[in-house]
């Protein structure tokens, strides 16, 4: 979990990797889109199999690196920052929730508004107690709960036989979570590197796992994927398939 506290300003904006005066994921200029995975915008991801997807959301204006050049795929990220991005990937998204004060996200906090949209947005939810947890990093299937929720998906088949066909650890999806896991694969969300059978879902989510679902979540019908067709789980997997973990 990130802890802000006793942190002075310039050291909190770069553990943000602001860019100048914003955090990490706020938009800059959008450049001419390039997306082979042959070029990135970021020192860091050459050869990175999430490379094409992050340069596109980047060019698109939804996510940042640092000011080091850096994107750091591998990074953790916690709801606050999970909150900006899906504010800026879907602002068209309706309130359909008024809004409410988190006890622990002061209006001098830089996620105040980005909490405040993401919860009217039905992206994210808080935890009894008017407590958001902002701090917290958010798991794989968190954020695809997330991202079903606020998109209004909703499984059109058995959702059961869509998770055991689909994820050899269908059995370690949280109950809460697993219509909308479930509703997320039907529409090719869900993406699993780099074993496709593998969801992992109480795994913490990186900045390049959270960017390819965004990728496969802003996607038009005929669009073609920038995700390697190979990561995104929509086929039925091997019934002797074995987590590596």
């Amino acid at each position: 979990m990130f802890s802000f506290k006793h942190r002075s300003l310039p050291t909190l904006l770069v553990g943000l990797g602001v860019i100048t005066t914003g955090f990490a994921w706020i938009p800059q200029k959008p450049a001419v889109a390039q997306y082979s995975n042959q070029y990135s915008l970021f020192y860091d991801l050459q050869g990175n199999w999430a490379n094409s997807c992050i340069v596109k959301l980047a060019n698109q204006g939804i996510i940042n690196g640092y000011p080091d050049g850096s994107f750091r795929p591998m990074m953790y990220i916690n709801r606050a920052e999970f909150a900006a991005i899906v504010g800026k990937a879907f602002p068209q998204i309706p309130r359909t929730r008024r809004r409410i004060e988190f006890r622990d996200v002061h209006v001098y906090d830089w996620a105040y508004h980005h909490v405040a949209e993401a919860y009217q947005r039905n992206f994210l939810s808080g935890y009894p107690g008017r407590i958001f947890k902002p701090n917290q990093r958010i798991t794989r299937s968190q954020v695809l709960v997330a991202l079903a929720s606020g998109l209004n998906y909703v499984p059109s088949r058995d959702v059961t036989s869509t998770l055991k066909t689909n994820f050899a650890d269908a059995h370690k999806i949280p109950r809460y979570a697993q219509s909308k896991i479930a509703a997320a694969t039907e529409r090719s969300i869900v993406v699993n590197y780099p074993d496709v059978r593998f969801l992992h879902p109480n795994k913490q989510a990186t900045r390049a796992e959270v960017a390819a679902f965004l990728c496969q979540a802003l996607a038009t019908p005929n669009e073609a994927s920038v995700i390697p067709q190979q990561y995104i789980a929509n086929n039925p997997i091997p019934l002797t398939a074995q987590s590596p973990y």
